[in-house]
């Protein structure tokens, strides 16, 4: 599958992941019925010490190592692809580059949001996964960049941020068994629709990356149809919906699953198949002051 194909996981963006087994609470039982009840999947906080934002004129190499000589980050991109969705990949500049393959700079540019993991001298290591990027970290100098405090989301946030972008579709469980649980859509017309599982950590939504699968609307189904359980990373595609659940079902092609319509016995089947998934990288979402659409999504480990 075309390496493209993952910004459907991601968005905007951009989630983000964890190991979301062997994960532990502490106390009485009725603290661990509290934690499992405002956290179904168990996440962890992410693993970052502070965010910063690139203040140079312009623009700051990320590189390999706490070195300026050291190899920086470019960007392949596939030259005569036959599909509509180019491969596109960040590597380090010492690696050769493929034929068919064309090799541009990936500074991280003025303005730019990066998760601190630590610091080595002058310089910040930084998460740098994504999407386009399968290396954890790379590092940036500390001269080019200014510290930056994130803000928490609000429920009233998240539905402005819904009502700003069709495309997305939120749905926060409020209440019983799966109080916390976060449900999302992205639907993307070329790169087809993806179905996101998560939770809000204090005002931090956090997907991890084996909950993201993709789903399709089918007209030769007239329910929500599974098509197995998830293993071994993820399907090509999860489930088929009806007509009946698309939020757009008036269309020549009906389209966006209408999350609202999902019964509490489907999520109770999604989640525990989404639990059986281990994802060492989670997708979180954070609210950043001063940022074009105002959430980022760093793809970190927890803690």
């Amino acid at each position: 599958m075309k390496k493209m194909m993952l910004l459907a996981m991601g968005l905007c963006v951009s989630l983000l992941l964890w190991n979301c087994k062997g994960q532990t609470t502490t106390g009485t039982s009725e603290e661990e019925d509290s934690v499992q009840v405002d956290n179904p999947l168990k996440v962890a906080k992410p693993t970052v010490v502070k965010f910063v934002r690139v203040v140079a004129d312009e623009s700051t190499e990320v590189f390999m190592e706490a070195d300026a000589e050291s190899p920086w980050r470019v960007i392949w991109m596939e030259e005569d692809s036959e599909s509509d969705m180019m491969d596109v990949v960040e590597k380090w500049s010492n690696e050769d580059v493929p034929d068919g393959y064309s090799c541009d700079e990936a500074p991280a540019y003025a303005g730019t949001v990066l998760a601190v993991l630590g610091e080595e001298g002058d310089f910040y290591k930084v998460s740098i996964r994504n999407e386009l990027c399968f290396m954890e970290a790379g590092y940036v100098k500390k001269a080019d960049v200014a510290d930056v405090e994130p803000e928490k989301l609000t429920d009233e946030e998240m539905e402005e941020l819904e009502g700003d972008m069709d495309w997305i579709h939120l749905r926060m469980v409020k209440e019983g068994k799966y109080k916390g649980l976060v449900l999302r859509c992205i639907l993307d017309e070329l790169k087809g629709e993806c179905f996101d599982v998560g939770v809000m950590l204090d005002g931090v939504l956090a997907f991890p990356e084996e909950n993201s699968v993709f789903i399709d609307y089918s007209p030769d189904v007239q329910e929500l149809t599974f098509m197995g359980a998830v293993q071994d990373g993820q399907l090509p595609f999860y489930f088929q919906y009806p007509k009946s659940m698309a939020r757009w079902s008036e269309d020549d092609y009906p389209q966006g699953f209408d999350l609202d319509k999902l019964t509490d016995e489907q999520i109770e089947r999604i989640v525990q198949d989404m639990l059986k998934q281990e994802s060492e990288y989670v997708k979180y979402d954070f609210l950043i002051p001063m940022t074009e659409g105002g959430v980022m999504t760093f793809w970190l480990k927890s803690k």
